[in-house]
């Protein structure tokens, strides 16, 4: 112990040197400092968290078996998140500055992306939910899982004879499962539909099963994944490959310091950068969309032609079921008027605004109470929820003293992006008062906090897109806080599951914009709460260990900050 706490006092001592000669981004250089593996500390949080990898694996499996896992940590010294903040959804609309035959179109794409599909529509004889907007609704037309789940409804609607599976609740996220193996060990990966028409009124004849997702749970054999927002994505689809590979590129050195690479998934016949989806395995929305009109709702459309469950007795529509009109189907839009349902799905998200940031004062925001004697060396806890508590903190050695008063001292001098994060890292921090003046400082504070400990380095804040014909998309400047790369996540958040070129233990950097007003994290939903989310990301393996450590060296205080400006977001 002994060892560790003198340890701590040479690391905060050469953090305090390295602050001097910091740069702007480079607020995580400094605290690569704190992670490095030749230091005491680094050592102990990276013992910390590959030891904590079995307890990651058996955590994703528990969310795997329908528990959501929204404990924020064990440690009395968790930041709090502060929910989901109210007020306009600020996303869901068009595109401003759409002429008016695009705005018509945009507002046909939006009801046909609303519309409840039937059997004689083409529904199933395999689906999850009979709408897109019913997976996609929070906080609006075209977000992610709501907070009532009307999967449990679905499933015995118009006389269906469904069993919700255990991992399907009401106040429960959204989910699709997939299979991780065959039964004869080969690699599955593939979506098991959670129902079937069986029994439905709508679908007389049909006679299929569910299949066993009791005894596969069992086998641990089941992955989950949540809806992903489809906000904003048109300017996405219009960046180029060659901006994402430069943004990858950049920051080389504090990327390596951090232990980041990543890399793209990219499209087996012309090699360019794919980008929609959980592990970044669509090239287009046009491919999104019919993938997730096939594989989500059953139903067969020009790209995906053929059904996934092929029991004659189970088909009510023609193959495939979603085709182009050749006869105007006379809509308010002209243009809409010939176009096919997965032609309008990706026209919504593809005249879709991005989300829009809360104004501070409009932001929940949690407050740090009773935290400043938080000190360096101290986490609030990996997945495990270990944590060290400040009465054993209050005895660390004379040296270690010494080290927290030479680094707060020659912080003071250093630059303010850098302060005003390691400050707090060193042990001198002050709790926010409670008002909505600091509600705004602690939202600021977060945002640099988040660039300071490192999440930008995955996380991109600013893109531009190229060329568009379409009106307003050209050379737009878009905030999504994603590379859209692929990294090695760990065994905490692994599935086993590859898709194009991401392997099982990869997923692509979740976007942030619009995470203020989401309910449920991660891929596979299994915690309501940031703080827990931003833990979930370290385990033996992962590229954000780096990342994490540093951001278990800070105070409660800057914690809080930093998710109180995700809740901003």
């Amino acid at each position: 112990m002994e060892t560790i706490k003198l340890a701590r006092a040479r690391t905060l001592a050469g953090l305090a040197a390295m602050l001097l000669g910091s740069a702007a981004w480079s607020g995580t250089a400094l605290a690569q400092g704190v992670s490095n593996p030749t230091t005491g500390v680094a050592t102990a949080n990276t013992n910390a968290a590959n030891a904590t990898a079995d307890t990651n694996a058996v955590t994703a499996n528990a969310a795997g078996r329908g528990q959501n896992n929204n404990s924020g940590g064990a440690s009395s010294r968790a930041p709090t998140d502060p929910g989901v903040r109210g007020g306009d959804p600020g996303a869901g609309g068009a595109l401003p500055g759409l002429n008016d035959v695009e705005r018509q179109y945009f507002d046909v794409a939006k009801e046909v992306f609303q519309e409840v599909d039937a059997a004689a529509d083409g529904l199933g004889p395999r689906f999850n939910l009979d709408s897109c907007s019913g997976c996609h609704s929070q906080p609006s037309i075209g977000g992610t899982s709501p907070a009532t789940n009307p999967q449990v409804a679905v499933a015995t609607l118009m006389g269906a004879k469904n069993v919700v599976p255990s991992f399907i609740t009401a106040n429960g996220p959204i989910r699709e499962a997939r299979f991780v193996r065959n039964r004869d060990g080969s690699p599955d990966g593939g979506v098991h539909s959670l129902f079937v028409i069986t029994g439905r009124s709508d679908a007389t004849g049909c006679n299929i099963a569910q299949p066993n997702f009791a005894a596969e749970l069992a086998r641990n054999n089941v992955v989950f994944r949540i809806p992903t927002p489809v906000f904003g994505l048109g300017l996405v689809e219009n960046v180029s490959d060659g901006t994402l590979e430069a943004s990858l590129a950049a920051n080389a050195q504090q990327k390596r310091a951090l232990g980041i690479s990543g890399r793209f998934n990219r499209n087996g016949n012309d090699g360019t950068i794919a980008r929609f989806g959980w592990k970044a395995q669509n090239k287009s929305l046009l491919l999104f969309s019919g993938e997730a009109y096939n594989v989500e709702m059953g139903i067969t459309n020009e790209l995906f032609q053929n059904e996934r469950d092929s029991d004659p007795a189970c088909q009510f529509k023609a193959t495939p079921n979603d085709s182009t009109p050749l006869v105007s189907e006379n809509t308010a839009s002209p243009s809409a008027s010939f176009q096919n349902d997965i032609d309008l799905f990706a026209a919504f998200m593809r005249f879709s605004a991005p989300p829009t940031p809360a104004s501070a004062a409009a932001a929940p925001v949690a407050q740090a109470t009773g935290a400043s004697n938080v000190t360096a060396g101290q986490t609030t806890g990996t997945a495990t929820g270990a944590s060290t508590t400040s009465s054993s903190a209050s005895t660390a050695s004379g040296a270690t003293s010494t080290a927290s008063s030479t680094a707060s001292t020659v912080v003071a001098s250093a630059t303010a992006d850098v302060s005003s994060v390691m400050a707090t890292a060193a042990g001198s921090s002050t709790a926010q008062p409670s008002s909505s003046a600091s509600s705004g400082a602690s939202v600021t504070r977060g945002n640099q906090v988040f660039s300071n400990v490192g999440c930008q380095a995955c996380h991109t804040k600013t893109f531009t897109t190229e060329k568009s014909p379409l009106t307003g998309q050209s050379n737009v400047t878009l905030q999504p806080l994603s590379d859209f790369a692929l990294h090695e996540m760990g065994v905490g958040l692994a599935d086993g599951v590859s898709q194009g070129t991401a392997n099982g233990n990869e997923f692509r950097t979740a976007p942030l914009w619009g995470v203020g007003q989401r309910i449920f994290f991660l891929h596979d939903g299994r915690t309501k709460d940031l703080h827990e989310a931003i833990q979930q990301h370290a385990s033996r393996g992962s590229e954000a260990n780096a990342v994490i450590n540093n951001y278990n060296l800070l105070s409660r205080d800057d914690k809080q900050a930093l998710i109180n400006y995700l809740r901003s977001l």
